[in-house]
C-alpha cells in the first residue's frame, strides 16, 4: 500500500507515458528511449511502476521544439 505522501498532488495534472507518447506523436518505446537519452523531460516516479509527466514539463517540451524548427 502506498503511503499519502508518495501519492500524486491533487490538482497537478499528470500523464502517463501511454498518454505523452501520444501528445508527441510517437510510441511508447520510442518514448522511454528519448528519457534514457535525456531528450525528454524526466518523469516523477512515485514508485516502481506508477510513473507520471507534468502536464507543464511536456508543454514546454513541445513548444521548445516548435520554436527549434520555426
Amino acid at each position: 500500500m502506498l503511503a499519502l505522501s508518495s501519492l500524486p498532488e491533487r490538482g497537478v495534472d499528470l500523464l502517463t507515458a501511454q498518454e505523452v507518447a501520444r501528445r508527441l506523436a510517437i510510441g511508447v518505446r520510442t518514448l522511454w528511449r528519448l528519457v534514457a537519452q535525456g531528450k525528454l523531460p524526466q518523469p516523477v516516479r512515485y514508485s516502481r511502476k506508477l510513473v507520471r509527466w507534468k502536464v507543464s514539463d511536456i508543454d514546454r517540451y513541445i513548444q521548445a521544439l516548435s520554436a527549434q524548427i520555426r
